[in-house]
């Protein structure tokens, strides 16, 4: 009995030499397909997060807009009275607390500062700096 298990074994042993090249060579094969699909459609979302939260964000400082010029009664502003430092070194932050006198976009904003610049017209549409403005908030078309 002991010499039939042990001669199993050893057939056992023989029997089992591993995966052949053909079949490693089919393996490898359906691993590259799956990427050649995989890969492309994943670089469709790359930079979508970004271009999504920038625009959450501007629609959250319109909000506030909206909000400070109907709290105010008002039917227009004037930059003056709100942007923040515009220099170069602040163009992706922005403090929408102007100082003493004037109206404070920042109380109606929850996260200040902002992750954006922002600039806006006489009638409060809010716009991102870096899509048709100038540092200065001036249009360029």
């Amino acid at each position: 009995m002991k010499r039939f298990i042990k001669s199993l074994v050893n057939r056992l042993r023989r029997s089992q030499a591993g995966f052949t090249l053909v079949e490693l060579l089919v393996v490898v094969g359906i691993i590259v397909a799956l990427a050649a699909v995989v890969v492309p459609a994943v670089t469709l979302f790359a930079g979508k997060g970004e271009e999504g939260a920038k625009s959450a964000e501007r629609d959250n400082v319109q909000a506030a807009m909206d909000s400070l010029m109907a709290d105010n009664s008002l039917i227009a502003v004037t930059a003056q009275n709100l942007v923040g430092d515009s220099s170069l070194a602040d163009w992706s932050t922005v403090d929408l607390d102007p100082g003493a006198g004037t109206l404070n976009l920042n109380t109606y904003l929850r996260e200040n500062p902002t992750n954006y610049f922002y600039c806006w017209d006489g009638t409060g549409l809010v716009t991102n700096q870096d899509e048709i403005l100038t540092v200065d908030c001036t249009r360029t078309n």
